[in-house]
């Protein structure tokens, strides 16, 4: 007889055999039914649950995102960031490592009142406890309404109050410090900017001084404005002189004397023209050119004026920030604080006994299916 013949032999045998379906019933089924309902009618440690819940708020005014607005999805401003930070943060070692400052975690979770079962136990990793603590400590966050409900178990009702109060305190630290920590970024940052741009005023106003005793001129514009309305008022007098000529010239010789002085008088405004254009033009060799002077002088009058108006905006930014970093500060409102119940919630000991009866008599009621298509196969086969 080969193997594929006794397995289906077996298998009949075992699908056939009402014994062995009553047996693995017993087995899969009643036992650990029998063994549920013992140890949460006997054994099972009760456990108290203290419910709070609280919010973080904060004075920012929320942006509207249109395509969530469309969504249907609440716009979220800093207060739902730090929110899911906390509920991070309630769930992490940290928070484990900062309750225990206050708190002994040891004696709170291996209290005589608790069952083998459910205590921490002695001599665990951190990673445990910690395992242990999401067990014990649940957190959840709904971003529609920003509410953070927090529920403690312990095996006393005083203990679940006083670690759920610790938790509440040590998360009021963290967003008082991430409130903090964000106001003096934004301060800090318009702070450099300020520092920046008075450094860069400083240094536009010092070039701008040395230039000035270089050049020996403390404006240049000035100067040049000076220049053209001596130049205008010359010529406006040579156009008299030559004017007043012509008439002479009418009736006088060329030899008259006043026909000669204004000959000259005209020839020194000409002269004094020229020499007052070469100036600017830079055609003179008396002094520094004008033309070029403004060459020099209008990048540095530029700067000036650009770094000022800069060292003005972020002296506004700056004041800007620090309404914004006072409108911007974050709280922890707890509106149900921690109370002491009156009863133990947990173990749910009849939902508990039916959930594994279910359990079992499911995975049972598989396995017999499994067994079937199994035999079922092999006969064909």
């Amino acid at each position: 007889m080969n193997i594929k013949n006794k397995i289906k032999i077996f298998l009949n045998k075992l699908w056939k055999n009402r014994n062995n379906k009553q047996r693995s019933f017993i087995a899969v089924v009643l036992v650990p039914t029998l063994i549920a309902t013992f140890y949460y009618s006997l054994i099972a440690a009760d456990l108290y649950v203290v419910e709070s819940r609280f919010s973080v708020k904060g004075n920012e005014m929320q942006q509207f995102d249109m395509l969530s607005g469309i969504a249907g999805i609440p716009s979220q401003g800093g207060s739902a960031t730090d929110s899911y930070i906390l509920q991070e943060y309630i769930n992490s070692h940290q928070v484990v490592s900062a309750v225990s400052q206050s708190i002994d975690l040891s004696s709170v979770f291996n209290h005589e009142a608790a069952d083998w079962v459910s205590s921490l136990g002695y001599d665990k990793t951190r990673e445990d406890v910690v395992n242990y603590w999401r067990k014990r400590v649940t957190v959840s966050f709904d971003p529609t309404t920003t509410i953070i409900t927090l529920k403690v178990r312990a095996f006393t009702p005083e203990e679940a109050e006083r670690l759920s109060q610790e938790i509440i305190k040590q998360s009021e630290i963290l967003i008082n410090a991430l409130s903090e920590r964000a106001r003096e970024d934004d301060l800090s940052f318009a702070e450099a900017e300020v520092a920046r741009a008075e450094l860069r005023v400083t240094a536009a106003r010092l070039s701008m001084n040395t230039f000035r005793n270089q050049v020996q001129d403390l404006d240049p514009t000035q100067t040049a404005t000076a220049k053209m309305t001596i130049i205008a008022e010359l010529e406006s007098q040579l156009t008299a002189a030559q004017a007043e000529l012509k008439v002479m010239q009418g009736y006088m010789n060329e030899s008259a004397p006043a026909v000669t002085n204004l000959k000259r008088k005209i020839t020194a405004l000409i002269a004094q023209i020229d020499k007052e254009r070469d100036g600017i033009a830079g055609k003179s060799s008396e002094g520094s050119a004008l033309s070029g002077v403004f060459a020099d002088y209008e990048p540095l009058l530029v700067e000036r004026e650009f770094a000022e108006k800069a060292y003005t905006s972020s002296l506004a930014s700056l004041e800007a920030a620090r309404v914004e970093a006072a409108r911007k500060h974050r709280y922890l409102a707890t509106f149900v604080a921690p109370s002491s119940p009156d009863e133990a919630l947990e173990p749910n000991r009849i939902k508990s006994i039916a959930t594994v009866f279910l359990g079992a008599l499911i995975a049972w009621a598989i396995g017999l299916l499994g067994l079937g298509v199994v035999r079922d196969h092999v006969g064909w086969v």
